[in-house]
């Protein structure tokens, strides 16, 4: 490949307009289709194969209406007051609320006595929205946002939760990613020493990040995109265009500095450091591509964009870096840089193996090849340390639970706790399926009960009124008073038939509603008598009342393990079978809690079969480049060390809450240890195939193992320290986002990635080369005829 590579690396430096040109067009058609095809981004998670996601789906074919999206508008009344007192102010919220556009109907508490808490300082108010959760206007969602700001004061808080949040980021990139730019052309600018050639990788990575996110935006009409996956391929195009941009630039001014021209130092550039780079994208593109493995359609769409954006880094850095080389001439090095390669063209081309023994690379490699044992020991305890609170390691999904504590989602869910409990906001929904339909005699039976009990609510009501009446004849004191009274009685007898029908109409309405929930309501009842069960309420039932939905209020809150013990005990088939008495009828439980333990269990499963494909392509890729079993052995368990040291620091700070940098403390999103271990593997695998092929190289120039180490270390530690600095500069950078999935994201990267190339390719790598030796580069012979020959550096 590097023969086809340097021919397109000399194409692209003598062609340079057109290739200019043509990555010109190609922005511009994705960006033409973006603007045509963007469509926004949705946070619904789906779940396919999971108990959760398909009683979820047979709720919305059984009752299509029912899947709009809701929300609460939570009030709270301030110290010596209750909600009654609020009752003006509260019905006005109501009232616009109805009013809005894109609002279909809205539930207040003075509807339902159970919508106030039995201390009166709580209420809620439901809110139904005419459109699906993804399809709800942005104009409805700011109306909503003004009506509740309008309505808070200092004895009544008003917050609200559910869809009627806007969680759409309002901006992809923030001042921390600038920043972290901003530190990325510092250090090329060290590295390279020069403003124009450090100026290149940033151009890079502009036009991988907007090359990947409006073909990303393109496709968004067709394939659905979280809010996350956008901002994850644009942290990893920027990262992997500067690397891999920096690693050819690199290699571009080695060339010159040996005497080639520009053309072939492109050309020499582009067929060994693109070679390289091609094979590290591969990498990189075969693990997150991988992640369809889960199964989960939100993790694959975010895999497969960042694979494609990492895929799109390094085919800009192979054709359109030459291509600016020739834009740029002589003029891409200058000072001592510029006068060194004049010199060396002078002199002609020429190959060099000095390594200089002044540089602090050196003089590290030299000090950790002569105590390699202590060396190594001490590496691995401060990752261990760094590693240890991965053993708490929680995962949850992102719920207002933990919720920054100054969000309006936050507030409204501690409110809710307060007056309704903890398990309120954990409401479980059971999809009740092949239950005994609703029979004459029970309908006949319902009508008898429903019947009974209006009678005798009618009865003590008129009592009441008669009573009432009686006494305000008995204090009449004036003949005009005791005629009013005579009038008000005539006109009340006069209208009495029509508010009987009334009445009727009512009882009627209620006894149908009843005889539908008649059956379900005896399954709500059995199921309130297990254990860590506050509430259940029959919601909806089909026409023909053999299928229905509960709702489950659990006494405990939604992160609680007896929450998860009694959703695992409501799908027990026994337990199923003791509610519906039947043999034919199931049970299905959703909702936010039972989503939870599906993607965990699901994600349990599915994680050792990632894991056996990401570090078994480690292991094979490793051991085809270098010819040895015992380098990839290395490798691949110090990628583990790094993938622990990445997940110790993520429970340190978004799980445990230290150093503050967490809006709020609380589980790790379930998805994000899956893919972060995906995207760290690539780029670990980067700096091991730079730093030991540079190793591997003296070896076979030198035949002396413990020399190779510490020539081979000065050489390529270099640029993996630059890469790597900027790696982390730029996924730090994250760390300011305002999406809490992305900052622990780019935290955890960047934790790894200096865990990776400072404590485990910088320290341990050489330590353990050294003690290995000669032994390091074994393979069997039979294991060395089957294996293809490939070489990272284009030889």
């Amino acid at each position: 490949m590097s023969e086809w590579l340097s021919k397109l690396g000399e194409m692209a430096f003598v062609r340079k307009w057109w290739v200019l040109g043509g990555w010109i067009v190609v922005l511009a058609v994705l960006g033409i289709l973006a603007g045509q095809f963007f469509k926004q981004p949705s946070d619904a998670i789906s779940i396919p194969g999971t108990q959760a996601q398909s009683a979820l789906d047979r709720f919305g074919e059984l009752f299509p209406d029912a899947g709009k999206g809701t929300g609460r508008i939570v009030f709270e009344a301030g110290s010596d007051t209750k909600i009654a007192d609020h009752k003006a102010a509260i019905s006005v919220v109501s009232q616009k609320l109805r009013e809005t556009e894109g609002v279909s109907q809205v539930v207040d508490p003075f509807m339902l006595d159970d919508m106030i808490s039995e201390d009166g300082r709580v209420a809620y108010t439901t809110v139904s929205l005419s459109e699906a959760v993804d399809a709800i206007d942005k104009q409805t969602i700011a109306d909503i946002e003004r009506i509740v700001a309008d309505a808070r004061s200092d004895n009544l808080a008003v917050e609200m939760g559910g869809d009627v949040i806007n969680k759409v980021p309002s901006e992809i990139l923030g001042v921390g990613e600038i920043v972290g730019v901003i530190i990325a052309l510092g250090v090329l600018l060290v590295t390279l020493g020069s403003l124009v050639a450090a100026g290149l990788p940033l151009v890079i990575a502009i036009v991988t990040v907007a090359g990947g996110a409006a073909g990303l935006f393109a496709l968004s009409e067709v394939v659905d995109i979280t809010s996350t996956t956008p901002v994850l391929a644009i942290m990893l195009g920027l990262a992997v265009g500067i690397d891999y941009s920096l690693f050819i630039v690199n290699k571009y001014r080695y060339y010159l500095l040996q005497g080639y021209g520009y053309k072939e130092s492109a050309a020499r550039a582009v067929a060994t450091a693109g070679n390289a780079v091609v094979f590290a994208a591969a990498t990189v593109v075969i693990a997150l591509s991988a992640l369809t493995i889960v199964g989960i359609p939100f993790m694959t769409s975010m895999g497969l964009a960042a694979a494609a954006t990492v895929a799109l880094a390094a085919i800009v850095a192979i054709t359109l870096l030459p291509a600016l080389f020739g834009v740029a001439g002589t003029r891409i090095f200058r000072g001592k840089t510029r006068k060194a390669i004049v010199a060396a063209q002078k002199k002609g081309p020429h190959e060099t193996h000095r390594v200089s023994h002044k540089t602090v690379w050196y003089k590290l490699a030299s000090q950790i090849t002569k105590r390699p044992v202590m060396i190594l020991v001490t590496a691995i305890v401060v990752v261990a340390v760094i590693a240890l609170p991965m053993k708490s390691l929680t995962l949850g999904l992102p719920t207002d639970e933990f919720a920054a504590t100054n969000t309006t989602e936050r507030k409204a869910y501690e409110a809710l706790k307060r007056g309704f409990g903890e398990g309120f906001n954990a409401p479980l929904i059971i999809l009740a399926e092949g239950i005994e339909p609703v029979s004459d005699e029970d309908r006949q039976a319902v009508r008898t009960e429903v019947t009974k009990v209006f009678e005798q609510r009618l009865i003590e009501e008129t009592k009441i009124q008669t009573d009432a009446f009686q006494k305000r004849m008995a204090a009449a004191e004036t003949p005009e008073q005791v005629m009013a009274l005579q009038e008000e009685a005539q006109r009340m007898q006069a209208s009495a038939a029509e508010q009987e029908k009334k009445v009727r109409a009512e009882l009627e309405a209620q006894i149908a509603q009843y005889s539908q929930l008649y059956q379900l309501a005896k399954l709500a009842d059995r199921v309130a008598v297990y254990d860590n069960v506050q509430k259940v309420t029959p919601l909806l039932v089909t026409n023909d009342t053999t299928k229905g939905v509960l709702q489950v209020i659990p006494a405990t809150g939604p992160s609680d393990e007896a929450t998860k013990q009694l959703i695992h005990q409501l799908r027990e088939i026994e337990t199923i079978r003791n509610i519906t008495k039947s043999d034919s009828a199931s049970l299905s439980v959703t909702g936010s809690t039972a989503l939870q333990i599906d993607i965990d269990e699901k994600l349990a499963s599915a994680l050792p079969q990632y894991l056996l494909v990401v570090v078994g392509l480690s292991f094979l890729l490793l051991m085809i480049v270098f010819r040895s079993i015992l380098v990839p052995l290395k490798a691949t368990l110090g990628f583990l060390l790094s993938v622990a040291a990445m997940f110790g620091a993520m429970v340190a700070v978004f799980q445990w809450g230290w150093f503050g940098l967490a809006d709020a403390a609380g589980p790790i999103v379930s998805f994000i240890p899956i893919i972060s271990i995906g995207v760290l593997f690539g780029l670990a695998m980067d700096y091991e195939f730079f730093l030991v092929s540079s190793i591997h190289e003296e070896y076979e120039r030198t035949g002396n193992a413990r020399r190779a180490v510490v020539d081979g270390f000065a050489v390529g530690s270099r640029v993996v320290v630059a890469a790597a600095v900027i790696m982390v500069a730029v996924f730090a950078g994250f760390v300011t986002n305002h999406d809490t999935t992305i900052q622990a994201i780019g935290f955890g990267l960047a934790v790894g990635i200096f865990v990776d190339a400072f404590i485990v390719r910088l320290i341990i790598v050489p330590a353990v080369m050294a003690l290995l030796g000669g032994k390091a580069w074994w393979l069997p012979k039979w294991l060395d005829r089957i294996l293809p020959h490939v070489s990272i550096e284009g030889k």
